[in-house]
């Protein structure tokens, strides 16, 4: 009776681990696949702030669409002057590493960014090219930690989350060991994600929270949720960057010729 007993326990253990796996990753695949409009375009004003407290002032506009599922997204940075005309096109793939460039205008050229740099940082903010793209489900194992967290991000927003660690599979194309993601419980947005160092993984090197989101209805009458301000701090040297969402537009049409290496060099969408 008493083996049996045990080996019942375990049975249970491991399903119990199983139907924590699983619950894990149902929540980050619903997270990374919320639907999107067809087409989106905003400004977005990015704000660098050191740890002294001085601030850096920069204005992109930002377009996306959707083809076949996939996401495709251009900024286009318009101020100050020391980057005006910079501009990234990400193209995410279904099989595959998603698709980069950056125009440089000082360069005059239009430059792929390989896999090997997407961890560094996005323009020079605190942000990297791998935070502004999409992140699969499967490139992740996922470990749910706890339910119902409470979390509290900066401007006073508090959140009832799951807390999921999500390892890497494939460690070499991250700038980070593992991430810690507060999910919520009501949009499915990321209310809070810790990145773990990798030379020491139990030190936190930075600290993305989503400060504000809000239900908008698009051109086509369909309802979305609409991150409006984010923000991400270098816990190692406590500089930090904040994105605020302006005049969001979305399902009202975009011309294709945004999504090209002759616009990223051009600035001109035919």
């Amino acid at each position: 009776m008493l083996k049996k007993q045990i080996i019942t326990g375990l049975a249970l253990l491991i399903l119990g681990t199983s139907l924590f796996a699983d619950e894990a990753y149902d929540v980050i695949k619903k997270s990374s696949t919320l639907e999107a409009p067809d087409t989106s375009q905003a400004i977005m004003l990015l704000t660098n702030i050191e740890k002294n407290g001085n601030e850096e002032h920069r204005q992109m506009n930002q377009y996306g669409r959707k083809v076949n599922g996939l996401v495709q997204t251009v900024f286009d940075f318009r101020s100050p002057a020391a980057y005006k005309d910079t501009r990234v096109l990400q193209l995410e793939k279904d099989v595959r590493e998603d698709d980069r460039w950056i125009y440089q205008p000082k360069l005059k050229q239009v430059r792929r960014i390989p896999m090997g740099e997407r961890y560094k940082q996005f323009v020079g903010c605190e942000f990297t090219y791998n935070d502004m793209g999409v992140r699969k489900v499967d490139e992740d194992k996922h470990e749910l930690l706890e339910k119902n967290v409470k979390v509290t991000v900066p401007g006073g927003r508090t959140y009832t989350c799951w807390k999921i660690k999500s390892v890497p599979l494939k460690k070499s194309e991250v700038e980070y060991s593992y991430r810690v993601q507060y999910i919520d419980t009501e949009s499915y947005l990321p209310a809070k994600i810790e990145y773990y160092d990798k030379k020491d993984q139990n030190r936190i090197m930075k600290t993305y929270t989503t400060e504000n989101w809000v239900p908008l209805t698009s051109k086509s009458g369909k309802k979305y949720t609409m991150r409006m301000k984010a923000r991400m701090v270098n816990n190692i040297t406590g500089r930090q960057t904040v994105i605020d969402i302006k005049d969001p537009l979305m399902d009202a049409g975009i011309s294709a010729g945004y999504f090209t290496q002759q616009y990223l060099s051009s600035g001109k969408a035919k």
